[in-house]
């Protein structure tokens, strides 16, 4: 968290934190910022998202998550683009930017994070009056609008997903849970066939296709992941439905 805000410091007008009970160090960190903080209960990514969307009272909006950290480059290409009221040098002014966002775990940048293949891009910079979270999925949620121009951007965001194999499996309850909810929400079914062979397919999908093997046993670890959490998740959806 620090690292989040000693990053956001030097370019933010305001600073808003949407916090649903930390239990952590979280609030005495933040006590030593200059942070407007914000009590939400958690629901799902997607609502805390737009809570914290429409309580912005600055046009544009830079949306981080607690682990992610921007890289001195983009640092120092935000605050260029700010300066030029996010203008570009042929005069054009976008609605939004897709910054490519690195991901590490246990500190090591990893080619892929189920369900991300890295590095990706992800709207994370836009105008809240044309960009906006709302009607997203309530989990691995994106930001969207009607006939919106968006830049790209290559400086990174730093995303630290885990530091501990401890942090990995904490998060599979909720996200199963959340990714359950959200299948059913679109009318998908589980069946034999997702819960006993479905979870294979997707590990040796993300495993050799995609080449997590690359990253030797940390990509072993992260395909392991991958099957218990698509496995779960059709779990919950079977029971969900019966």
């Amino acid at each position: 968290m620090a690292e989040v805000l000693d990053a956001v410091v030097p370019l933010a007008d305001e600073i808003l934190v949407v916090d649903s009970g930390s239990t952590d160090a979280t609030h005495s960190i933040l006590a030593r910022y200059p942070v407007r903080v914000l009590h939400r209960d958690f629901d799902n990514f997607r609502d805390q998202r737009v809570y914290a969307e429409e309580h912005c009272t600055y046009p544009w909006i830079l949306s981080l998550d607690s682990d992610e950290v921007l890289s001195p480059q983009l640092v120092a290409r935000i605050r260029d683009l700010k300066a030029q009221s996010f203008s570009l040098a042929d005069g054009s002014h976008p609605d939004g930017f897709s910054i490519r966002r690195d991901w590490f775990f246990l500190g090591r940048k990893v080619r892929n994070f189920y369900p991300v293949r890295t590095p990706d891009y992800i709207v994370r910079l836009f105008r809240k009056d044309r960009i906006s979270t709302r009607g997203s999925r309530i989990i691995h949620e994106s930001v969207r609008g009607e006939r919106c121009t968006l830049v790209s951007l290559e400086e990174p965001i730093l995303h630290y997903t885990c530091d501990s194999v401890d942090d990995l499996y904490g998060k599979v309850g909720l996200y199963t849970r959340l990714m359950a909810e959200d299948a059913a929400s679109r009318g998908e079914r589980s069946s034999w066939l997702r819960l006993n062979v479905y979870p294979w397919l997707i590990w040796a999908r993300w495993y050799l296709l995609y080449g997590s093997w690359r990253d030797g046993e940390i990509g072993r670890v992260l395909c392991r992941y991958i099957r218990i959490t698509v496995y779960l998740k059709y779990l919950k959806l079977r029971f969900r439905d019966a």
